[in-house]
């Protein structure tokens, strides 16, 4: 998995306006690391999240450490609560451990690419990441 910043942290300027009121309605952002929970135990979860060309996952408020596993290749736009913007650029195979904090708790996934993108998400659930 590859990732290219397209846009720095701090900069709104860019960005559609139903994005950011998206991002500012608290109510709005989810907390679910997927789309279909396809197991849960007292660990862990884990998650399956598939995007045909041009969806997008609404913000996610992720607040658990997580390891995305790329099951197919594509090519995603992923926003950030910061106003960060990356390109990420997804392998078969690739897997990433992600550690949430202040500047990647909340994020979108959208599918830029012509094939579909299918990731698995092992939420893990012991630890929760709390921000000052």
């Amino acid at each position: 998995m590859k990732c290219v910043e397209i846009n720095p942290v701090g900069n709104f300027e860019h960005w559609d306006l139903e994005k950011i009121k998206e991002l500012r309605d608290e109510s709005e952002i989810n907390v679910s690391q997927g789309q279909k929970l396809l197991y849960e135990n007292s660990t862990s979860r884990l998650w399956d999240l598939t995007l045909w060309p041009s969806q997008r996952i609404q913000f996610r408020r992720h607040e658990s450490p997580h390891s995305i596993i790329c099951m197919t290749k594509g090519l995603a736009i992923s926003r950030f609560g910061t106003g960060k913007i990356n390109l990420v650029q997804f392998e078969e195979g690739d897997t990433e451990f992600l550690e949430p904090n202040e500047n990647n708790s909340i994020y979108d996934l959208e599918n830029i690419g012509e094939s579909i993108i299918k990731l698995f998400v092992l939420e893990m659930r012991h630890r929760k990441t709390v921000f000052a």
